[in-house]
């Protein structure tokens, strides 16, 4: 019986771990899983009695991970957690992360920089615990939020809220932002149809590289991140990590902007909205985007496209090109540019299936993205 319930909750845990999204920021500590208190990297009615053994002050034959055992993570070990994961392991309590990875949040409060007075942003949750949550914008800076604050039943993982929030604490960077919450509400933000929304720029040389990145535009930024000063000068690691001169590091360069172009509308592809994940996931891997540059468009896109009647896609090339210019030093061996313009449409729209160019991605390697979504 006891192998069977095993089964049966490692079978439950598998699922719950594949329904849960992929965090934007990547703060995983490896050593532990979110209620594996035995650490045989499952979550099992065997964890639950070695917690009691803890709580109670029973010695147990193993170290276990403080943070592996707060399964509320509200930063304290204490009979409730026993409780949750007792619910979890039934069915009743999903809201909570056990069987996750337990995330580090990197911002050392002793060394924060404080700011005065209240912010607001239009975020998306990312991950919810207990008495706090992780989100990251919905306009897409390569920021992270942790705010404070019991979110009610309302909120999921995924939903895009317009929240205010105080006593403000951020890395120099603004990397990392954490927060009281005040109010939350509904994000009423939608993409302006004059701005192109994120292209992103990675850098993967193959090995660490001073690199001289310049964009000439057509047009106006609006946002830089980091700031676009005649140009961005960072040093680029292999696994795509930049670095600034006063030692920031970024996941990659961002911009947005107002293009004077003519977007070529000529060919493209006309897609039902729950079929566009399917679509950009084939089409994207087609141009040479790797996964996590996928996913990292689609975090942003979907979520204004998914809900559609249809949605009709063009990929840009030379009128894209064109007006943003984009300069490397030294020069990539592989360039990836990709930018998608789009609109919804109520009804199908016949247009002439466009061709795709694929990409081989070899030696030092470029890759940018970006959309507009047109009137």
């Amino acid at each position: 019986m006891k192998k069977v319930l095993s089964v049966i909750l490692a079978l439950a845990l598998l699922l719950f771990i594949a329904a849960v999204p992929a965090q934007a920021f990547g703060l995983y500590e490896e050593r532990a899983i979110i209620g594996d208190v035995n650490g045989n990297e499952a979550v099992e009615i065997d964890d639950v009695t070695f917690l009691q053994r803890k709580l109670i002050g029973i010695p147990l034959p193993f170290d276990c991970y403080e943070k592996a055992c707060d399964a509320d993570e509200d930063g304290f070990v204490t009979i409730f957690d026993v409780t949750y994961l007792q619910r979890w392991l039934i069915g009743i309590e999903t809201r909570l992360n056990i069987g996750d990875n337990v995330i580090s949040w990197p911002l050392d409060s002793s060394t924060a920089i404080k700011a005065d007075g209240t912010s607001s942003a239009d975020i998306i949750i990312t991950r919810i615990c207990q008495n706090y949550f992780y989100a990251s914008p919905i306009t897409p800076l390569p920021v992270e939020y942790k705010l404070k604050g019991r979110l009610s039943d309302n909120w999921c993982v995924g939903d895009k809220v317009y929240c205010t929030y105080g006593n403000i604490l951020h890395t120099e960077s603004y990397y990392f932002i954490e927060g009281d919450l005040l109010t939350i509400e509904p994000s009423t933000f939608e993409p302006d149809p004059d701005v192109c929304y994120k292209p992103v720029i990675y850098l993967y040389p193959e090995e660490e590289t001073e690199v001289s990145v310049r964009l000439e535009l057509d047009g106006e930024f609006t946002c830089t991140y980091p700031e676009y000063d005649n140009g961005w000068q960072v040093t680029a690691s292999p696994d795509g990590i930049l670095t600034d001169k006063n030692g920031n590091t970024y996941p990659y360069l961002f911009w947005e902007g107002r293009l004077n172009a003519d977007y070529d509308l000529s060919e493209g592809f006309c897609i039902k909205g729950g079929d566009t994940e399917a679509f950009l996931t084939d089409a994207l891997t087609t141009m040479g985007l790797n996964e996590k540059e996928i996913r990292d468009f689609s975090d942003f896109w979907l979520s204004f496209m998914k809900d559609n009647p249809y949605n009709v896609i063009s990929f840009q090339t030379d009128a894209y090109t064109d007006a943003a210019k984009l300069s490397i030093s030294p020069q990539p061996d592989t360039v990836i540019r990709v930018f998608m313009t789009w609109y919804s449409s109520d009804e199908a729209v016949d247009i002439p299936a466009q061709t795709l160019s694929s990409a081989q991605r070899n030696g030092f390697t470029a890759v940018e993205w970006g959309g507009q979504k047109l009137k």
